[in-house]
């Protein structure tokens, strides 16, 4: 009897531990709750923006232009995932600094997956978009 309460405890703790553990990694967020409450927006002075294909950067310091990206992200739905494979066509790169220091690193593939890197923790974060985001207003800077 003992036998079989030890193979079921043996069966069940190991389901339960990978059933909480999917649920903690797999959370749903979004841009506010993971950037914009870690940061002023108002205090971003400076976005240094990098297209991977060619490593073209491009430095915006005009407030109207951060608004211009940083409002398309807010509010953004985000899946947490863990080192999910990102196929991509383009990346961006963005940089958010405050009093010339970098405080958050953003990478968006495609529109599908948002990398956040916070400099301060040296830990990053890795998210899936749950709805495209359109960056055309991205790609404009770059014409």
């Amino acid at each position: 009897m003992k036998k079989r309460y030890k193979l079921l405890l043996g069966i069940l703790l190991p389901l339960l531990i990978l059933y909480i553990s999917t649920m903690l990694l797999t959370r749903d967020t979004d841009f506010t709750t993971e950037v914009t409450e870690r940061l002023d927006l108002k205090e971003i002075h400076e976005i240094e923006v990098i297209r991977s294909s060619d490593e073209k950067t491009i430095m915006l310091t005009n407030k109207a232009e951060i608004d211009q990206i940083m409002q398309p992200l807010e509010d953004l739905p985000l899946k947490k995932v863990w080192f999910a494979k990102s196929d991509f066509k383009e990346a961006y790169w963005l940089t958010l600094s405050i009093n010339d220091d970098r405080e958050i690193g953003l990478r968006i593939d495609d529109n599908h997956h948002l990398f956040v890197y916070l400099y301060e923790e040296n830990y990053m974060k890795d998210y899936k978009l749950n709805h495209d985001v359109d960056l055309t207003f991205i790609e404009q800077l770059f014409q």
